[in-house]
This record gives structure tokens, C-alpha cells and sequence, in this order.
């Protein structure tokens, strides 16, 4: 397995096609140069963090709120939420060529984007696909602890957390029966309409909610997504892609602290077949891909999270097209840049 950090620009001009000779470009000579493609497998993987914390009052839960059900120590645990794999195609430095000025050729027009990947002759390129963007983690909105407000002199000179937490319960009990009255109509003056009626009730549920999790604790679940690129140039079986940890999340494939996720690259066998094997090979004038169809699923070794297939260019065989082809005239070629096949020739 190897990945490609960073490739060399590749400049885009238009010239005449001509004679197809491998890349090895010399200061001053006219001639265009094209890339053929090959896939990045970029696995986006997402990750979910629950964070619990205890209330300040979950020793007296059971006295005052009557539960036993209640998070006693601090704790944090990752687990693997989802996995999604997209292909993207760059460059491949190993399948880079160049077209030679020739004044006896027709004039055509080959087309490159802007990574240099061939498009096809005498017509445009497809729209390109948004570069993957670096991974990021979201940041953590912070919430501030609930007031304990409006508590009485007798609970706040008191100075002892079970005074705290006995003021803090009644303010619950002192919200379900607003809540209670709101809703049978038992107060002395009910909302004008339904919008005011609706926003009383969701700040009376969310005070109590704030207030019972001093007792029973607070439970925080976050959605993490990191970004692994991976580009294969062999087949791989059983290979740890990465690791999870339920104390520090998604860790690196070498890290033994977390539970290992596999990744197999299963490319088919493309047998091509000439039509007549005896007839003498003609001049290349341009060059093209038939990819591999490959198959690629990701798991744990018990379950699988991701299966799909996709077509790889760099498993699979060149394929040149003729320079026979070149003498029609308004000929257009049609490539596709993502995997390299020839799509079409009028």
C-alpha cells in the first residue's frame, strides 16, 4: 500500500495530436502532457462520543427524587456510528504521457482538466468533483451549570449541600405543579394564544430538566467525523484500516489500544481479447484505460459496515487508441476522467 501525499502540477494546453511516446519531458520541447487517472478511496468515518457526568446532588437523588438511577462517576465512551466511502481520482505519475507537435497530423483538440487528467479530444470536461476537505471535529458547545435560584435565605445561609439539594428539589416539585396547572386550565390566567402556551411549557420542561440533572446526571452525545485516504496499488486482504478506542475514539492502524476494522480491495480479472491477433499492431496515438471492476468492504471481521464495488483504474490494463483513428475528420473522443475509459468515438 502506498499513498500519494502530493503530486507534481501538470500545465494544460491544447496542441496537435500526433505520435504517442512515454513521458520524458526536455527543456524547451514543444509537447502537451496528460495524466492518466488513478483512485483515492477517501473513507469518511464517522464516530459517536457519549460523555456522562455526574449532578452535584446524586448522593441525595433517592431522598428526594425517589430514583436510584443516577450517573455516579465521570465517563466517556467512543463507538463507530457509520462509515462512507467515496472514490476520487488523481493523477497517476506512473501513467503520464505526452504528445509530441507533429505538422503532418490533423489538427485536434485534446482536453485536460486541471489535475491534467485526460478528457477526451475536441471536447469539453466534465465538471470536477469539490477536493476532500480535511477532517475536523466540532467543536464542543459549552453549557453553563443551572442557577439554583430563586432559593430562600434559609437554603442559601445554610451552607450545606443537602440544603442545596433539598431547595433545588422543591424548585422541581414547585415547576411540575405549574406545569400541571397549565395544562388543566387550574391557574388564574392561561396563555393568550397556543405560541405563547407552547413557550411556557417548553421553558417549564427545560428548567426541570436542568434541575433534575443535578441529581441524576447529564448524558452528552456527540457525532465526530475523521477522514482516512487510502490509495491502493494491490490488492488487500484482512488489512487493519484503523482502530477504535472506547476511551480516545478513532486511533491509528498500529495502535493496539483499540479494536481493529479491516479493509479488502478485491479487484477482478479483465481478459481482453484482440479480434485479429495476427494483424500488426498499429501506432498508439493516445492512450486509455479499461479499469477494474473491485470490490471493496470494510468490517470488524464479525460485520460488515460498508460493502460496494467501484472501478479502479490502476488495476486495470492501457489501452491505446490508433492513429488510424485521428485521420476522420470532426472526430470527437470522449474519455471518462474519473476511471480513464474510452466512452465514445464520432
Amino acid at each position: 500500500m502506498k499513498k500519494i501525499i502530493l503530486l507534481s502540477a501538470i500545465f494544460v494546453l491544447a496542441l496537435n495530436v500526433s505520435a504517442q511516446v512515454p513521458f520524458s519531458l526536455t527543456e524547451g520541447e514543444c509537447a502537451i502532457v496528460y495524466a492518466l487517472p488513478k483512485t483515492e478511496i477517501c473513507i469518511e468515518v464517522q464516530t459517536e462520543k457519549v460523555t456522562q457526568t455526574p449532578g452535584m446532588f446524586y448522593r441525595y437523588s433517592e431522598r428526594y427524587l425517589g430514583t436510584t438511577k443516577v450517573i455516579t462517576t465521570e465517563k466517556t465512551v467512543y463507538r463507530l456510528k457509520s462509515l462512507m466511502v467515496k472514490p476520487r481520482a488523481i493523477p497517476d505519475p506512473n501513467r503520464t504521457f505526452k504528445f509530441i507537435q507533429d505538422k503532418n497530423s490533423g489538427s485536434f483538440q485534446l482536453s485536460v482538466n486541471s489535475q491534467g487528467l485526460l478528457c477526451g479530444v475536441n471536447v469539453p470536461c466534465q465538471p470536477e468533483a469539490k477536493p476532500v476537505e480535511n477532517s475536523t471535529i466540532p467543536p464542543i458547545e459549552k453549557t453553563e451549570s443551572p442557577s439554583l435560584l430563586p432559593l430562600g435565605e434559609e437554603y442559601m445561609m445554610a451552607g450545606s449541600e443537602a440544603k442545596l439539594a433539598e431547595g433545588a428539589a422543591k424548585q422541581i416539585y414547585h415547576i411540575r405543579e405549574s406545569r400541571l396547572g397549565l395544562m388543566t386550565a387550574d391557574v388564574d390566567k392561561l396563555p393568550a394564544d397556543g405560541a405563547s402556551f407552547s413557550a411556557m411549557l417548553e421553558g417549564l420542561n427545560k428548567k426541570e430538566s436542568e434541575l433534575t440533572e443535578l441529581f441524576v446526571g447529564k448524558t452528552t452525545t456527540e457525532t465526530q467525523s475523521q477522514q482516512i485516504i487510502l490509495t491502493p496499488d494491490s490488492a488487500m486482504t484482512n488489512q487493519v484500516l484503523f482502530r477504535v478506542s472506547a476511551l480516545r475514539g478513532l486511533v491509528a492502524a498500529d495502535d493496539l489500544g483499540g479494536s481493529p476494522y479491516y479493509i479488502n480491495i478485491k479487484p477482478t480479472v479483465t481478459r481482453v481479447v484482440a479480434a485479429d491477433s495476427k494483424s500488426k499492431p498499429e501506432v498508439a496515438a493516445l492512450y486509455t484505460i479499461l479499469p477494474a471492476a473491485t470490490q471493496v468492504t470494510i468490517g470488524d471481521g464479525i460485520n460488515t459496515y460498508f460493502s460496494g464495488q467501484f472501478f479502479i483504474p490502476q488495476f486495470g490494463k492501457i489501452v491505446p487508441v490508433s492513429e488510424n483513428v485521428f485521420k476522420q475528420k470532426n472526430l470527437k473522443i470522449r474519455i471518462d476522467q474519473q476511471t480513464g475509459r474510452l466512452l465514445e468515438i464520432e
